[in-house]
């Protein structure tokens, strides 16, 4: 049996617990929820010890309290992966017919609505449901494109998106907005597509 990620030693607090104890308890700007959400990525790749890409995202299934479940095809037309917390961690749905690339974004989508769904107040409390599903996908890139990393390809002279894309096993429009979004290209990019998921809120 594969060790779980971050599996809390008696007396020890949860991977996910602690995910959620970097978020304050009261509401904040929609920078600040991007800066907690990339701190959060970084915790998660140290926990579960990677350090270069591809960031292999079956250790999302090995964390403490996380249940994720590939279904053949999810019965609501569009969406791509639906999510529910709980006090442990919470359950994932995703969509297995999506292409790889596609499924990694929308799994770790997910997994940034269950660390927020848990926390007694709503990180993006002042951006509304767009602002929210924005900054769930700014924690998966920031999980499977972590700045410092791309940043550092773009050093060396690995600029082709197409390279990057599969170098990061991520679809190539993920690499495009990403490089923009660090300033590393200037020309916007071409329509990025947002997961569509269904938030369930904790009961």
């Amino acid at each position: 049996m594969s060790a779980r990620v971050g599996d809390g030693r008696p007396g020890t607090v949860g991977l996910v617990q602690r995910l959620r104890d970097l978020a304050p308890p009261w509401a904040i700007s929609e920078r600040r929820a991007c800066q907690i959400a990339e701190r959060q990525a970084r915790l998660l790749l140290a926990e579960a010890g990677v350090s270069t890409p591809p960031v292999p995202t079956e250790f999302v299934s090995r964390m403490a309290g996380v249940h994720v479940y590939p279904l053949p095809a999810i019965p609501v037309k569009g969406l791509l992966g639906a999510s529910r917390p709980s006090a442990e961690g919470g359950d994932i749905l995703v969509d297995a017919g999506l292409p790889l690339a596609e499924r990694r974004v929308t799994l770790l989508h997910e997994l940034k609505h269950i660390i927020d769904g848990g926390h007694a107040t709503r990180l993006h409390t002042h951006g509304g449901c767009t602002k929210g599903e924005q900054l769930c996908t700014h924690f998966a890139l920031s999980v499977l494109l972590p700045a410092a990393w791309l940043r550092a390809d773009w050093k060396d002279g690995n600029r082709e998106p197409a390279a990057l894309a599969e170098r990061y096993q991520v679809p190539r429009d993920v690499i495009e907005h990403r490089l923009h979004t660090l300033g590393l290209t200037k020309q916007p990019p071409r329509n990025h597509r947002q997961a569509i998921c269904q938030w369930h809120p904790k009961e």
